[in-house]
């Protein structure tokens, strides 16, 4: 009996459960961008004909070159190619199908792909085709393979998730994982007013204004062959974001007082708290820069949807709150740790981090227990958007201050703003010393300029 055509084979390969119900996706990886093509039916062909799933137009794929079945575990079929489909086992060329371990990549030419579960779309991202995939830890160490992939190729990120979860700890280990040359630098967008902002992310020339004595690097150039990370992208003001979405597209920035743009060789990744698809929908923020920055859209979930994280991370930021203080890390009692793993987390990891070091402290040097874990009161789980500026911060961040340090502390942002950064100048129109002027910003949780 003669087969039946690729397109109609019935042979069976998985018993897993239907594609839809795992949201499977299969990502395709080259030259520095990513495709995300969803699982529609139980399998996807891969080739240069017109009447496949997904089609590249490449000399190293044949018309019709492989299938891959979405299931657990997926699996991967090389249709008689004449350049095989590559594993890190070697190269399939016919034969049965493969079966792929959680994450694991393969290759056909230059083509990198990568079957993942994606977490359901809301109805803005399945228009916009944006797929959102979770990473569950950002830590370096136990990176996953996709993640790892999508650090090599050099594609913008958005990273999405509440404060607090380590959005900046995944930003810092895609930078870290794709082996870039130059630095990794962060700016975080909610902390600065406009002016400060514009003048961090871009720089400015000498006598760009009264004051200006030197050139300052901005952000983006000083982040030359390196990682460009902009924390809090959602808090950028509108007039700014068509001047970064220009940067982007570009690949060039114009200083302040500049005559001349200087050139742009960063990767991009943005972070954000917000749903930026709805920011757009309501007109706060542009759509084509945010098409821009989402090359893959990583949401990292809240603490208390990752549980099984609670304890280790405990344990670790104990043992690192010891190190720094010169002791070996306490001993807890039992139910210290079912406890913390009990609580809701609405500081997710940030949150989790302080109460442990309180507690060490607290213990002084003896065993932690539950009576040394001090937490806030008690909060709605979901953190509302952070402040657009620093003069914004205001409640139980500035609790602590008097009102007298309140209005020094709005005298030192004003100056700042008028001074564009620069804390030399401000300080002199203070008439305060700049190291008065830099310990008075860390006791007013002012964040420092780079100049």
């Amino acid at each position: 009996m003669p087969r039946p055509p690729d397109d109609l084979d019935t042979t069976a390969v998985d018993s897993g459960p239907p594609p839809a119900a795992r949201a499977d996706v299969l990502m395709v990886i080259a030259d520095g961008a990513i495709r995300a093509v969803p699982f529609a039916g139980p399998a996807l062909v891969i080739g240069r004909a017109p009447d496949c799933d997904v089609v590249i137009d490449h000399p190293k794929l044949s018309r019709r070159h492989a299938r891959v079945t979405s299931g657990a575990p997926p699996r991967v079929e090389d249709l008689g190619s004449k350049n095989g489909v590559t594993l890190g086992s070697g190269a399939r060329q016919a034969g049965p199908p493969t079966a792929l371990a959680d994450g694991e990549a393969f290759h056909i030419g230059p083509f990198t792909f990568v079957v993942t579960s994606a977490r359901a779309s809301d109805p803005s991202s399945r228009r916009t085709g944006v797929e959102r995939l979770v990473v569950d830890d950002p830590a370096p160490e136990r990176a996953s393979p996709l993640i790892r992939e999508i650090a090599a190729s050099g594609v913008n990120v958005l990273i999405q998730g509440e404060t607090g979860v380590g959005k900046d700890v995944l930003a810092s280990t895609l930078h870290a994982l794709a082996g870039r040359a130059g630095p990794f630098a962060r700016i975080n967008c909610a902390a600065l007013t406009p002016s400060l902002l514009e003048a961090e992310l871009f720089g400015y020339e000498k006598g760009a204004f009264t004051g200006a004595g030197q050139r300052k690097v901005g952000l983006l150039e000083a982040a030359a062959d390196g990682t460009a990370f902009l924390d809090e992208i959602g808090e950028v003001p509108l007039a700014l974001q068509a001047k970064l979405l220009h940067a982007l597209e570009a690949r060039e920035a114009l200083p302040l007082g500049a005559t001349r743009p200087v050139a742009i060789t960063a990767r991009f990744i943005a972070a954000t708290n917000r749903h930026l698809p709805t920011e757009v929908a309501a007109g706060r923020f542009r759509g084509d820069l945010f098409f821009r920055l989402d090359g893959v859209t990583l949401d990292v979930p809240p603490l208390r949807e990752r549980r099984q994280l609670i304890a280790p991370l405990a344990l670790r930021f104990l043992a690192e709150a010891a190190a720094r203080l010169g002791r070996p890390a306490p001993a807890v009692e039992p139910d210290v740790l079912p406890t913390l793993e009990a609580r809701p987390w609405p500081g997710n990891v940030r949150e989790l981090k302080a109460v442990v070091e309180r507690a060490l402290l607290l213990a002084r040097g003896a065993v932690v227990g539950v009576r040394h874990l001090a937490f806030a009161s008690a909060a709605e789980p979901a953190a509302a958007p952070p402040a657009s500026t620093a003069a914004a911060a205001t409640g139980d961040d500035l609790a602590f201050l008097t009102a007298e340090q309140r209005a020094d502390r709005a005298r030192m942002i004003a100056a700042l703003d008028e001074c564009v950064g620069n804390q030399t100048r401000a300080a002199r129109a203070l008439g305060i010393a700049r190291s008065t002027l830099v310990a008075k910003l860390a006791l007013y949780r002012i964040p420092r300029p780079r100049g």
